[in-house]
């Protein structure tokens, strides 16, 4: 049984897709081991291509508006802040 409403199929319907892909994404989405292009391969909410490179803090300097949008999206996620911002400065330019 679904658990779809009919706003939410005739939404569906409109982009042409299934309630099957719509599973399929969440499960993909939500799995801690895929990649997703959300958060990129995690196990216990640490990347599995971690390095056994010493880590060495750095301070930096951002306005509170910019320091809240990070926390508040590393709390989406489920991840540190600081797990976060290291993943953004990872992540491929361009």
């Amino acid at each position: 049984m679904s658990d779809l409403n009919e706003r939410d199929k005739a939404l569906l319907a409109k982009f042409g897709m299934t309630e099957e892909q719509v599973e399929r994404d969440e499960k993909m989405a939500e799995s801690e081991t895929e990649p997703d292009g959300l958060t990129g391969r995690v196990h216990y909410g640490l990347h599995l291509d971690q390095t056994d490179e010493e880590m060495i803090s750095v301070s930096i300097r951002v306005p509170k508006s910019t320091l809240d949008e990070l926390t508040e999206t590393a709390r989406r996620y489920h991840i540190s802040r600081s797990e976060y911002m290291r993943r953004k400065l990872a992540a491929p330019v361009g």
